[in-house]
Order: structure tokens, then C-alpha cells, then sequence
């Protein structure tokens, strides 16, 4: 083989390795393990918890594919969650939300109440496109990839070996205005 046909193949092979570890995230957290602790974590933000009334969790999802399966499961879970106990000492509602657009994502979250938003799996595009606050309110924005919180996601559930680990943007949670507890930077591990 010519040098020339050796480096042609090699940038093949490098190609074909990076697409294919890119199509394949890293596996998630089970849904329920997910939510729970999901669920769990809002109890360490102050302006969650000092808000009375009911909370309200919108899951995104795109239309098809990937984060629409998440999206699909994940408020399941959140719903039997909710119906099970409080979140933060607060009752709370779970609405699905199909990400279509900037425009229709901020009217779906404000015409809902949304204080809590969930990105699946598969959707880290639509997270720039979540309106920080709504009024008063400073949205929480979790996600069920702990390599989104790089993309600008407060918390996250990853996993770190076969283990579940918990992901805070420190950064981000500030810059929002959100304000965790902090025995809560204790338990996650900080991404900037």
C-alpha cells in the first residue's frame, strides 16, 4: 500500500471512529433513578422552596427519535413521582412540551407555569432556546445527560463508572440567578 493510499485509509478509519462515538452517547441513568434524583435536588434550591403552591415540570422532547423517547418516559416517571409525594414540600404537575421552535418553547413554558424544565436526552440544541426566568421565577433547567450541564444545563444525573453521579454548572446555576444550598455542592461533582 502507497503511503499516500496508507494516509487515506488511516483518515477513513479516524472518521469513521468519530461518527460512530458521537451517535453513541454515553448510556443513561434508569428513568426512575434518574427522576428520583432529579426530583430530589430541586429541594436544595432557595427560590424553589420558598415558593408556595404547586410546581410545575415541563419535559422537552423533540417529535421523534432519541428525545422523544426520553421525553416520553421521563414524564411518566416524573408524573408517578409526583403523585407519590412532594417535591421540595410542594405538590406538583408534570406537562410534556414537543420542542418544534424558540418561539413556541418560551410561549409553552410561560403559558404552563413552568419553574422546572427537563431537556432529554438528545435535545442539548434546545437548551439556549429556554427562556431563563419568567417573571420572578428563575427557571431550573435539569437534564437527564450529564454532558449537558456543559451546554448550559444546571443539574444533571450522569453516570461516572456504572455508578450514578450528580452535575452541577456553578457558572450557569449563578449567572440564572439560582441559588443551591451547600450541602448540595457537597453531594455534585462541579462542571464548569
Amino acid at each position: 500500500m502507497s503511503p499516500a493510499a496508507a494516509i487515506r485509509a488511516l483518515a477513513a478509519l479516524a472518521l469513521l471512529i468519530t461518527a460512530s462515538a458521537e451517535t453513541h452517547a454515553a448510556p443513561p441513568v434508569p428513568y426512575e433513578l434518574r427522576g428520583a434524583i432529579l426530583l430530589r435536588s430541586l429541594g436544595y434550591e432557595s427560590g424553589f422552596t420558598s415558593r408556595t403552591g404547586t410546581a410545575v415540570l415541563a419535559v422537552v422532547g423533540g417529535e421523534s427519535g432519541e428525545s422523544a423517547e426520553d421525553a416520553s418516559a421521563m414524564a411518566t416517571v416524573l408524573s408517578k413521582l409526583a403523585a407519590k409525594t412532594t417535591v421540595a414540600r410542594r405538590p406538583a404537575t408534570v406537562q410534556r412540551v414537543t420542542y418544534t421552535s424558540r418561539a413556541q418553547l418560551a410561549e409553552a413554558l410561560r403559558a404552563g407555569g413552568a419553574e422546572v424544565v427537563y431537556v432529554a436526552r438528545g435535545l442539548a440544541a434546545a437548551i439556549p432556546d429556554i427562556p431563563p426566568r419568567e417573571g420572578a421565577v428563575v427557571r431550573i433547567v435539569v437534564c437527564g445527560d450529564g454532558d449537558d450541564t456543559k451546554r448550559g444545563c444546571a443539574v444533571a444525573v450522569g453516570l461516572a463508572g456504572a455508578k450514578p453521579e450528580l452535575l452541577l454548572n456553578v457558572k450557569h446555576a449563578n449567572a440564572v440567578g439560582l441559588r443551591f444550598d451547600p450541602q448540595f455542592l457537597r453531594l455534585a461533582r462541579i462542571v464548569d
